[in-house]
């Protein structure tokens, strides 16, 4: 098993902790105009807050037999290596608008994964070379047993 944590860019965790702090401020704007929407602005920051958790790629494993992008407790996505056409590095504009499953959080060091079933992903390792590496190692060792 080989596992790496996502890279994450300053700009998107400068995004995320704006959004956080204006719907937070402006709950708290709110409240002493209208307590009503105040407490509805204060409830979009932690839905905000839990959408971000739940979503946000924690790290990227590689088995014998899938990789899993480890999400906030209890949700992760399992790929498995059999439905892996091939692996190559992602574009920076694929960081940004991608068909398929866009769980890159660095427009630096993203890669690609293209799958013969199921959506393509783009996801982005702290080091792109080394997963690369053995991500490809897995696949050949499950292309060769089959």
């Amino acid at each position: 098993m080989y596992e790496d944590i996502p890279r994450y860019d300053w700009s998107l965790k400068l995004i995320l902790g704006a959004v956080l702090a204006g719907t937070f401020t402006a709950g708290i704007v709110l409240l002493f105009v209208d307590v009503a929407g105040g407490l509805t602005m204060l409830g979009v920051t932690l839905l905000y807050a839990l959408l971000f958790y739940f979503v946000a790629p924690r790290r990227y494993q590689i088995f014998n037999t899938k990789v899993r992008i480890v999400l906030g407790w209890p949700f992760g996505m399992d790929i498995p290596l059999s439905t892996i056409k091939e692996v190559n590095p992602a574009s920076r504009r694929d960081t940004f608008g991608y068909w398929g499953i866009r769980l890159a959080t660095s427009s630096n060091g993203a890669m690609e994964i293209v799958r013969t079933k199921g959506w393509n992903v783009v996801i982005s390792p702290s080091n792109r070379e080394v997963f690369l590496e053995r991500l490809n190692q897995s696949l050949k060792a499950v292309q060769g047993s089959q």
